[in-house]
């Protein structure tokens, strides 16, 4: 059963950031033409970048014990203002968000840099799937060498790496929080035993 993608703004069913259509004209603006036929297909391709965006940049913490030192949170990036309405499906629209000029964006507008970068995220989809774990990055591996064997780890791992970095540059700096870090407070037991 074919997808249907539903890109109109603040609808509580909406699945999308944009339409077929402005798959299309993206991919018409600057890529090859044979990709611009095969984007009419492209409704799960559409709906998936989106479901990405959205939970990458949805509030999220992970916690991280490196070999020596204490244990600390890493909170990713989440996009800033709030929700126009309470009864939209998707993050976008948003109140409170200010275009690259500094010119504010109105509560039903789903902004052009959004719609381009989803369009991004998905053209990259299409190539091969970036929801799978790379095994290389999940375990931190950062260097192999064959004679007397030996693998080196790094203390932290990437864990933004399913949205390509050119998809991150196209977003509006405005639009996400910092990176933060945050130090875990560890529960200390002291056990007592009663004979």
């Amino acid at each position: 059963m074919p997808v249907v993608v539903n890109a109109t703004s603040g609808d509580p069913a909406a699945n999308s950031y944009l339409t077929v259509l402005e798959f299309q004209a993206y991919l018409e603006t600057a890529f090859d033409p044979n990709e611009v036929a095969d984007a009419l297909d492209d409704g799960p391709t559409l709906v998936m970048a989106t479901r990405m965006m959205e939970a990458l940049y949805s509030p999220s913490r992970h916690l991280i014990r490196p070999a020596t030192g204490s244990p600390y949170y890493i909170m990713r990036p989440t996009w800033t203002g709030a929700v126009a309405t309470a009864t939209q499906r998707l993050l976008w629209p948003r109140i409170g968000m200010f275009t690259r000029t500094g010119v504010a964006i109105g509560a039903t507008i789903i902004p052009q840099e959004l719609k381009e970068a989803t369009a991004e995220l998905a053209r990259q989809l299409k190539k091969g799937d970036r929801t799978l774990d790379n095994d290389v990055a999940v375990q931190g591996i950062t260097a192999v060498r064959a004679g007397s064997v030996s693998v080196n780890f790094k203390n932290e791992i990437d864990v933004m790496k399913a949205i390509p970095d050119i998809v991150f540059q196209m977003l509006v700096p405005s639009w996400l929080t910092d990176e933060l870090y945050e130090p875990a407070m560890m529960a200390d037991f002291n056990v007592v035993s009663e004979i």
